[in-house]
């Protein structure tokens, strides 16, 4: 009898829908939006191929870094509209001058996030910075595997399941070299879906163009935009500002489950070369620069060694090589998989009462997250953000076929007391200021 991977592990790879031969398995959203296999026995003949090629339930081969570099692009503009230190677009640069094809997560026009190739030096651009939601990875399968048998060589840059599911598809094929980004969780794509929607309709405009982390706004500021199509920003909030997509991401709230059972979560990886933000620099040896803008690079196999030493030695990166164990030990993400909180809990039963509005489940989630230690300021941020949108939002949903009174009373409760409390607050803000 076939078995697909858990829900609970499953990371929604595709690679088990495009290796059926009889197409039994196809990728749906559920009731919450969240995209899974799903599998239609009729056609099925039992060859377990979707099985063979998954990376939850077969073992995948995880190899211990080499080497560890602080690394920076020498092109100060890709520096400075980079996530970090440039250092993915310095290797598909280079690998594109070398008659490779480049793979990466693009934004497209309805904001879904897939996995594309090109071999233009301009696309590399569409490859740049953070996109935190679900990409799909299974247009780019098939592509792939036509490149392959052709013999031509790929560069690709994914998520650490991502990259697991093609060597596990492609095995270890000398003409792909894989590299993987350090990853917290993916949020699914109709949470991001419904988040510019709302916003759309609380500004009156039409969002064309959008950015997780804007560069015009300092990458390190995690600043949610969306662009008019007069390439006009209406839209710009931080998660301290109470944006709720970022307070979902951030948090750690609103992943899929699997992220939370991640087992690419740790030291050993499954690709040739491992790229994040440099967390940690500096605390197990001297360094003389700034933390700003530098990615750690982890070297896991010859062919990666090869890759950066031809940067450095070319002066397209700076480098300097670092202890192994310094961004392992600096970065969570690279011992262990995100952890439940309280507020990801609030989060599961709401998406569920919901029906998959991530607007209201995440709302509630984040009132939660007030705190004492909270500044007067940053409490007004918050509950100024949400008071407006709680209601309209709540009158929005429309409820089918369920009897959800009991939650909106619930609903209605917490609102209630966000007033209360705001109204206290202007009253306290206005009594210190006397």
């Amino acid at each position: 009898m076939i078995q697909l991977a858990p829900k609970k592990l499953c990371t929604g790879c595709g690679a088990c829908a495009f290796v059926c031969g009889k197409n039994c398995i196809v990728m749906k959203e559920n009731e919450v939006g969240i995209v899974y296999p799903e599998l239609e026995m009729s056609n099925c003949v039992q060859c377990e191929r979707c099985q063979k090629v998954c990376p939850i339930i077969e073992n995948v081969d995880f190899r211990k870094p080499l080497t560890a570099y602080a690394a920076w692009s020498s092109n100060e503009n890709e520096r400075a509209t980079s996530a970090s230190g440039g250092i993915a677009s310095e290797i598909y640069k280079m690998a594109i001058v070398n008659g490779y094809l480049a793979a990466g997560a693009v934004i497209n026009n309805d904001f879904y996030v897939s996995m594309q190739l090109t071999d233009s030096m301009e696309d590399v651009g569409l490859f740049k910075n953070s996109k935190y939601v679900f990409s799909s990875a299974i247009e780019l399968y098939p592509k792939l595997r036509i490149l392959l048998k052709e013999g031509k060589k790929t560069v690709i840059i994914g998520l650490p399941c991502q990259i697991a599911a093609i060597r596990k598809l492609f095995k270890d094929n000398e003409n792909l070299l894989l590299i993987d980004v350090v990853c917290h969780g993916t949020t699914p794509y109709s949470y991001l879906k419904q988040h510019i929607a709302m916003l759309e309709k609380k500004y009156g405009e039409v969002a064309k163009r959008m950015s997780f982390r804007d560069p015009s706004l300092y990458t390190n500021t995690f600043t949610f935009t969306l662009y008019n199509a007069d390439n006009k920003r209406f839209y710009a909030q931080r998660t301290k500002d109470g944006d709720t997509y970022q307070f979902g991401y951030h948090r750690m709230v609103s992943y899929r489950e699997n992220c939370y059972h991640c087992k690419f979560a740790k030291s050993k990886r499954i690709s040739d070369i491992t790229l994040s933000d440099y967390k940690g620099l500096g605390t197990m040896a001297p360094c003389a620069f700034s933390a700003q803008k530098v990615s750690s690079v982890l070297i896991n196999t010859d062919r990666g060694k090869i890759l950066i030493e031809s940067l450095i030695t070319t002066g397209k990166i700076k480098a300097e090589e670092r202890p192994v164990d310094e961004p392992v030990q600096g970065d969570e993400q690279l011992r262990r998989p995100s952890a439940k909180s309280k507020y990801r809990l609030y989060f599961e039963r709401d998406i569920q009462v919901f029906r998959g509005n991530f607007e209201i489940a995440i709302l509630a989630a984040q009132n939660q997250y007030i705190r004492d230690d909270m500044s007067i300021e940053d409490v007004r941020a918050i509950i100024e953000n949400m008071r407006d949108d709680y209601e309209s939002r709540v009158d929005d949903y429309n409820i089918r076929n369920a009897d959800l009174s009991t939650q909106r009373r619930e609903v209605s409760a917490k609102m209630k007391e966000q007033k209360k409390a705001h109204a206290k607050l202007v009253k306290d803000t206005n009594k210190i200021t006397l």
